[in-house]
């Protein structure tokens, strides 16, 4: 199944001669959308227009082997699980950045085999039930800007019981060389977009990539611990400082925690609406 969300040139000709290679047993479908263009919207009409009982979430810069989807089926099978996520690996060559390799230990990173948290639920090599993802309302139209639509349908399809299953021996690589510095830019339009939209929504996802330390002072809950968390995080997320800490780790790729405030401290700029970039 195919989404062509709006291209100019519509995906039967532009990719003719691989759709025509495709052997006779594999059928594909190509639903296309007119408009701008809405990575949700995309998603929700592939699952809707499909009739298989599982679908393969996959992000276009991404390469895997032959065997992906075989791999998916077997271990949904083993494990039982609606909601299979596999690991996206970036640092997979020998030229990996500090950063890449960073970026690998987090959020489920290096863990074991097992089930999830729904704040974890990530698309780019996860496969899904597709009946129970449009019945907790698909992904939300809404959040038209970079990321967050996974997260925030993750939340709605855990309040509805769904349990999410990790398999780490199931690996993509990520085929795209993102900077830290390009990373910052699209965590800081999260910030201001998606993230601030999904705690509007879901009050319960307060404290989501710390942002609880971004509230007023003295905002309920308070004790002196949260004071203190929310001081510093005024002082840590101060503009001059974030780009001196940007540049210092774009030139030494060190320490990880260095990377860990650089993610964390772009997501909070843009849901408190400050610029590092300027």
């Amino acid at each position: 199944m195919i989404c062509d969300d709006g291209s100019r040139v519509p995906v039967e000709s532009e990719f003719r001669a691989e759709l025509a290679s495709f052997p006779a047993e594999a059928v594909v479908k190509v639903v296309r959308r007119e408009g701008p263009g809405s990575r949700p919207a995309a998603r929700n009409a592939a699952l809707e227009a499909g009739d298989a009982p599982a679908a393969l979430l996959m992000d276009a810069d991404l390469t895997f082997g032959p065997g992906l989807l075989v791999e998916h089926l077997e271990c949904r099978k083993r494990v039982g699980a609606d909601f299979l996520m596999g690991a996206r690996v970036n640092a997979h060559s020998p030229e990996a950045t500090p950063w890449q390799r960073w970026f690998d230990t987090r959020a489920m990173g290096h863990r074991r085999a097992g089930p999830f948290p729904w704040k974890y639920f990530i698309t780019g090599n996860i496969s899904v039930d597709p009946a129970a993802l449009l019945a907790a309302g698909g992904f939300d139209p809404a959040i038209e800007s970079y990321g967050g639509e996974d997260v925030e349908a993750g939340l709605r399809l855990w309040k509805r019981g769904a349990v999410f299953h990790w398999e780490p021996g199931i690996r993509v690589y990520h085929m795209d060389p993102v900077t830290a510095r390009r990373h910052s830019e699209k965590m800081w339009e999260y910030g201001a977009t998606g993230l601030g939209y999904t705690l509007r929504k879901h009050p319960e996802a307060e404290g989501l990539l710390g942002s609880r330390w971004v509230k007023p002072l003295f905002a309920p809950p308070v004790s002196p611990g949260t004071v203190i968390m929310r001081l510093a995080c005024r002082f840590a997320l101060r503009p001059g400082l974030y780009r001196r800490a940007l540049a210092f780790m774009e030139r030494h790729g060190r320490p990880g925690v260095g990377f860990t405030y650089l993610s964390v401290g772009a997501c909070l700029m843009g849901l408190t609406g400050r610029r590092w970039m300027d």
